[in-house]
């Protein structure tokens, strides 16, 4: 029995996509790299950039924005430094919107590869030390007394504090500003708030271990306990990132019954983007103990069963990136590209099943919230 539920994007939008992916490169190698290299390195004042007067001025608004928005118009892009791996980066990103993740993967495979002129992410980088502008709201927060009129109108984050909650493959954070509370009360003050310790975060952490590492947020109207400066969560992270095994296993209990669960640490969409159909096969078992779990014939066959499963989604169509067994079955996630053929071939080894019956579940997911409860 499946649940269908067909992905938001055509094969036809699909196709457009990739033309328009195909187009930006070639543009880029025939004309844009070396074009927007010699620009920018007179424009920086770079050590051995060409005269000035050889040099044309490109719109790059026109020429780069608007090939990028061919691809897909939702996508953020922007030049900076690629020190030190190259002169320049490019950065085109779906701004943490996982509906676009996978079009900029997409983008980002199809790039040259990264040289001493440039280098290419779909994934913005951290700036722990950049400061936010206020805009007008700085004005209000003036007549309030809650920014002094002389102070800069902006959210600085060294003034930023955070509690940390570590978890095995995951942090929860609760983050602090001093000019929190009284941006709160102002009129959609919550949202600000949110947009701004949103970006903080972000800007910490980068977006990459913000996707992979950072499980829940929070904003606190006063100082957590515990709280360490902002700047520091950066190495937090990082500390976790290495003690953290490739696949974690946990013992816990659901409805009663003993729960056994497998699972990919970190499991986020951002380990593999392009994957965004959440397929779950749940396999009931013919040998179990006492505890409602699998003994060494089911076991058995099991393994054989993810050899054959994962000979399904082998070449990149798919990612197995979870288990779960419990009273008498064993529930298997895995994430597959929705253009291949992945699901046809998991539905097939399903039906190898003899140990009882079977039921596979299918549902378009791209930010993997459907195995969001095993993120630990």
């Amino acid at each position: 029995m499946a649940n269908e539920n067909p992905a938001p994007f055509s094969p036809e939008q699909r196709a457009a996509e990739e033309t328009a992916i195909n187009e930006f490169w070639s543009w880029w190698n025939s004309f844009g790299a070396d074009a927007l290299d010699s620009m920018f390195s007179v424009q920086l004042g770079i050590d051995g950039a060409p005269n000035a007067a050889d040099v044309d001025i490109i719109d790059v608004q026109k020429e780069v924005g608007g090939r990028i928005a061919a691809i897909n118009d939702r996508l953020i892009w922007g030049f900076e430094a690629g020190a030190p791996y190259s002169r320049h980066l490019l950065t085109v990103s779906a701004a943490g919107d996982p509906e676009l993740r996978p079009v900029a993967r997409r983008w980002l495979e199809a790039a040259p590869d990264d040289g001493a002129v440039w280098s290419f992410t779909d994934l913005r980088q951290a700036d722990p030390a950049m400061k936010l502008s206020l805009g007008d709201v700085a004005a209000t927060l003036v007549a309030q007394g809650a920014l002094e009129a002389d102070a800069p109108a902006e959210v600085d984050p060294a003034d930023a504090r955070v509690a940390v909650s570590s978890g095995h493959g995951a942090v929860d954070v609760r983050l602090f500003h001093p000019l929190f509370p009284a941006i709160a009360q102002l009129e959609d003050g919550e949202r600000l708030v949110a947009q701004l310790g949103f970006t903080l975060l972000q800007l910490a952490l980068g977006e990459e271990d913000f996707g992979l590492w950072l499980r829940g947020f929070a904003f606190a109207g006063e100082e957590p306990e515990d709280a360490i400066p902002l700047p520091e969560l950066g190495g937090v992270v990082e500390q976790l990132a290495e003690e953290c095994p490739e696949w974690l296993t946990i013992d816990a209990e659901a409805n009663g019954q003993p729960l056994v669960v497998a699972t990919r640490a970190p499991i986020t969409q951002l380990v593999s983007p392009t994957m965004t159909q959440h397929v779950l096969i749940q396999l009931m078992l013919a040998h179990i103990d006492d505890k409602g779990l699998p003994t060494d014939e089911s076991k058995e066959s099991l393994s054989e069963f993810n050899t054959a499963a994962a000979e399904a989604i082998a070449e990149d169509k798919g990612i197995f990136v979870a288990t779960e067994q419990s009273d008498g079955m064993a529930l298997l996630h895995f994430f597959i590209d929705p253009a291949s053929d992945a699901e046809a071939g998991l539905r097939a080894v399903a039906q190898t099943w003899t140990d009882g019956e079977h039921v596979v579940d299918t549902a378009y997911d791209p930010a993997w919230q459907r195995v969001g409860h095993l993120r630990v």
